[in-house]
């Protein structure tokens, strides 16, 4: 009988085997990506375009072109396409990233030849409507006015700007202008120029089986071949020389903290070493950062640290939104964790720790095949693939104290950080 009295002894996961997807190649060369679950009749497709805010020629024309593909069917209605999405049980999402465009669908596999159809119908060949146009930009310019009202969303763009500058359109300021000059001849160039089968990547999970397969390829494969969107140039980062920003907003109870600098590429060598950093530093409920800022000081509710990859390149931030009373004590809070981690080896529990909450969210990150798929486009784009996880773990499982004290000592000088706070200093 089973001992339910104790906890079963906790083991370290140094390896994990995941399958391989399986790649076909279309007949106008798009490179689709299979992960096959014979279990799943929905079946989730992914479309990745070599675009994105940081390519696109003019401030938010990446959103304006795909963001209005669903409403330019050349058929059907903006109504009409949402009645038939109903009818046929599926679902159609754009994401915009700074290095990429994913298109997400999610269909019935029952329902396939007669809803793929309709998508490419618009994906291809979109037919833009100014009514639809400016009932879009107009949403788009409340939300702006609306976000430029919150201290973090201004934090987070100005934080572009100090990184990558205004040499691309992502590192720019957006303002009602920049909204007010997307035309349709501007979505129609931009479409022409990125959809076409040099710039496509697909990936597909379900039950797939030949003839679901067959409609698939049948359909991309009629995308015509274009020229290839360029590689992402390498920034100078930061931007700027300044490392100090600061944006008061009069009467604000709060203010957003981000400390920022440049990061590791993806593929960097120590990237997996960093990563473990800064899972410690502020990437669970029980880092340093959450320690030190929320439960000791109560300064905020919540603090964390992340990256942003894109092309060989990536930003490394601490945000938060704190007591406007206390703005500056948590800046210096922030950086005395810093340098603590930079003299003090952290402790054999504490990394054990990291290491066994890291390696459960790994696993519950990938126990299924959408997530499973959504990681490895992540992985594909930035220019890795399954490998990934377990060279990760490995590495994890092979950390010492001291190695991550040495890579604290290069990633955490003060001087390398910008600092941005917007809202109200006392």
């Amino acid at each position: 009988m089973t001992d339910r009295t104790s906890a079963p002894p906790i083991k370290p996961i140094d390896t994990l085997q995941l399958e391989n997807p399986i790649r076909q190649c279309l007949s106008n060369g798009i490179p689709i990506y299979l992960f096959k679950n014979d279990t799943l009749d929905l079946i989730h497709l992914i479309v990745s375009i070599k675009g994105g805010t940081i390519r696109e020629p003019l401030k938010h024309l990446s959103i304006f072109t795909y963001g209005l593909l669903k409403e330019s069917s050349p058929r059907h209605t903006a109504n009409e396409m949402v009645d038939l999405f109903d009818y046929y049980g599926s679902t159609y999402n754009t994401e915009i990233d700074l290095d990429n465009i994913n298109i997400k669908m999610v269909m019935p596999k029952r329902n396939i030849p007669e809803i793929l159809p309709l998508i490419y119908e618009f994906m291809s060949a979109p037919r833009y409507r100014v009514e639809n146009m400016e009932l879009f930009r107009e949403q788009r310019l409340v939300a702006l006015r609306n976000n430029l009202k919150k201290n973090n969303f201004v934090a987070t763009r100005m934080m572009l700007n100090a990184m990558i500058g205004e040499s691309c359109a992502a590192g720019r300021l957006s303002n009602e202008d920049s909204y007010r000059r997307i035309t349709i001849a501007d979505m129609q160039a931009y479409h022409r120029q990125t959809f076409c089968a040099d710039n496509i990547t697909i990936y597909a999970t379900g039950n797939i089986d030949e003839t679901t397969y067959a409609c698939i390829a049948d359909t991309f494969g009629h995308i015509a071949c274009g020229q290839a969107t360029e590689a992402l140039p390498l920034f100078t980062m930061p931007a700027s020389e300044c490392h100090d920003l600061y944006q008061e907003v009069p009467g604000s109870v709060q203010s957003s903290i981000v400390l920022c600098r440049p990061g590791l590429a993806f593929t960097d060598d120590n990237h997996h070493t960093l990563s473990v950093l800064s899972t410690i530093t502020g990437g669970y409920f029980g880092s340093r950062l959450m320690q030190r800022i929320r439960e000791k000081h109560g300064y905020t509710y919540g603090i964390g640290c992340d990256s942003v990859y894109f092309g060989k390149q990536s930003i490394f931030s601490i945000q938060s939104d704190v007591n406007a009373n206390h703005t500056n004590a948590a800046i210096d809070a922030c950086y005395e964790e810093l340098e603590r981690l930079q003299n003090e080896p952290i402790s054999e529990v504490e990394l054990t720790t990291v290491k066994t909450y890291l390696s459960g969210t790994i696993l519950q990150g990938l126990s299924t095949s959408v997530a499973y798929m959504e990681k490895f486009a992540f992985w594909n784009k930035l220019g890795s693939d399954q490998s990934e996880v377990q060279h990760f773990l490995q590495h994890m499982q092979q950390l010492s104290p001291e190695q991550l004290m040495e890579t604290a000592k290069i990633f955490f000088e003060y001087n390398k950080f910008t600092n941005i706070i917007v809202g109200y200093k006392l």
